[in-house]
């Protein structure tokens, strides 16, 4: 397991990473499609608990991958309040949001 700051910047980096791609993938499924960004949106999420699906199931069973997770019927629901908590993230906090009060 990874200690502290290591493990905090790889988190980031993971973050940044799969925030870029999918973000990628819904511009240009927006430009190609011609759905609205809630549908869009929808379909993503969906793709977001096939992907939990198939993970799991690669993770269960007889022949499932040796890395030791194993999915629970918690994980749904902590995926649900990721979704929630970060579709709802308090924009005061986001300091490139917050306007400029003075020069330093």
């Amino acid at each position: 397991m990874l200690q502290g700051s290591v493990a905090e910047n790889r988190r980031s980096e993971v973050e940044a990473h799969i925030h870029a791609a999918i973000m990628n993938a819904f511009c240009e499924m927006m430009r190609r499609s011609g759905l609205s960004p809630i549908e869009v949106m929808g379909l993503t999420a969906q793709a977001v608990g096939t992907i939990y699906r198939e993970v799991a199931e690669a993770h269960s069973g007889p022949d499932c991958c040796p890395c030791g997770w194993q999915p629970h019927e918690i994980d749904i629901g902590m995926l649900c309040d990721s979704l929630s908590r970060a579709a709802r993230r308090d924009r005061r906090q986001d300091l490139r949001l917050m306007r400029v009060a003075g020069m330093a």
